[in-house]
């Protein structure tokens, strides 16, 4: 019995390290997207469609993931 309890408190704690995996790899994500926004305002101005389809995509991507991450 006293096994299983020392399995649930471990189980716990990891639970509460995923937790701050979890809020890192979102902070990540978020700073993947600024980035990705700022390139394609730049890119705007040049006018290459196929690149700006391009980032568009990745920042749909991470907006997708950062979804799926939150509870």
């Amino acid at each position: 019995m006293g096994r299983r309890r020392h399995r649930i408190r471990s189980g716990g704690d990891m639970v509460a390290v995923m937790s701050q995996d979890t809020k890192d790899r979102i902070a990540d994500l978020e700073r993947q997207k600024i980035e990705l926004e700022n390139r394609l305002e730049h890119l705007g101005y040049s006018g290459n469609l196929v690149r700006m389809h391009q980032i568009e995509e990745e920042i749909y991507e991470i907006e997708d993931t950062i979804r799926k991450l939150l509870p």
